[in-house]
């Protein structure tokens, strides 16, 4: 690199990219920054990152566009504008396999131009990042695949070639996240039906289960509420939640809330008695709350054919809901919800 080009790059970078290039360089120089330590933090990184792009109205949302060459490359150039992480970098893909070259000169967040510290490329953050993030993206877009790493012949997942540093992901089918979509339209499917079920038989009333006149239940916190469908979730459709939440050891709940997010039923195992302690019915007791956060009222008023998010819960773990629309005669009622661990 030029001094003239030098320059332009460091007029090019701004307090976040020297003080991530710092942190890493100081953390990687006092023996503290690893892998097993890189690796998990970028993941969760990526999550957020892609979180915050929803939250913003920028996540690329792909809809089974052909996954090709010019599609990485939009999603790509679409994150640099976000996060600006180099100024020349090449992208080229299909179905299988993506490989991405960054000049090594033109990171911007590389410790070595920015820090001071001379970092190998085994803990550079970028292809754990970029493997999550790409990976919440082509599942968004309705393919059921999973996007992971391809590690090199020393361990570590990027080699450099001249001037380029080369990070290469594999495309590959995801048939755990296809059960997980399978659950999750078989338990819209079971609700519409129950909803109209009860309509024909009489046991609730179609204006019963359009009621959104929430009542708050005194002296509860957090606030609960009831409706005039509150028990009959109660009775019918809590038994349905409990049977999809049983059909996999990574979900955690699996929840049916109206457009607003209210949740009238919670699955059995966080609807116990009240005890009047908060943390414990924090955690024991969540029916009847409304969850309008942001990753509940996305998922409440989601209308695509299936939502995916990264969602921090109240309760302080990270992890992922997906959910689809849950319709009543035809018109939007809500979502079934389901979270699973990470």
């Amino acid at each position: 690199m030029g001094e003239q080009e030098r320059q332009d790059r460091f007029n090019k970078l701004d307090g976040a990219h020297l003080l991530w290039a710092s942190t890493m360089g100081a953390t990687f120089d006092l023996g503290i920054m690893s892998k097993a330590m890189l690796i998990p933090s970028m993941k969760t990184a990526a999550q957020r990152l892609a979180r915050h792009e929803m939250q913003k109205g920028t996540f690329p949302f792909i809809d089974e566009k052909p996954l090709n060459t010019e599609l990485y490359k939009s999603i790509f150039d679409s994150l640099n504008d976000f996060i600006f992480f180099a100024t020349d970098y090449e992208i080229e893909g299909d179905d299988k396999h993506v490989v991405m070259r960054i000049n090594k000169d033109r990171c911007m967040y590389c410790p070595t131009g920015v820090g001071g510290a001379l970092l190998g490329t085994t803990i550079c953050p970028y292809p754990q990042l970029f493997s999550v993030y790409l990976d919440m993206v082509i599942k968004n877009g309705f393919y059921y695949k999973k996007v992971e790493m391809i590690k090199e012949a020393d361990g570590s997942y990027m080699r450099r070639e001249g001037d380029y540093d080369i990070i290469e992901f594999k495309i590959e089918d995801d048939d755990n996240f296809k059960f997980i979509v399978d659950v999750l339209f078989e338990g819209v499917k079971r609700i519409e039906e129950t909803f109209e079920k009860a309509i024909n038989d009489g046991v609730i009333s179609e204006e019963d289960l359009w009621d959104r006149n929430y009542i708050p239940v005194p002296n509860t916190n957090p606030q609960k509420y009831r409706t005039k469908f509150t028990d009959f979730a109660k009775q019918y459709i809590q038994p349905i939640e409990d049977e999809l939440l049983s059909k996999h050891k990574k979900f955690s709940f699996v929840v049916l809330v109206d457009e607003n997010g209210y949740l009238p039923s919670h699955n059995s195992i966080y609807d116990k008695p009240l005890t009047g302690d908060y943390k414990k019915d924090l955690i024991g007791n969540r029916s009847m709350r409304i969850f309008n956060d942001f990753t509940g009222i996305s998922a409440a008023k989601n209308t695509r054919k299936y939502l995916l998010q990264s969602y921090p819960r109240d309760v302080g773990v990270l992890m992922f809901d997906i959910s689809s629309e849950v319709k009543l005669r035809g018109k939007h009622w809500g979502a079934l919800r389901i979270g699973f661990k990470i």
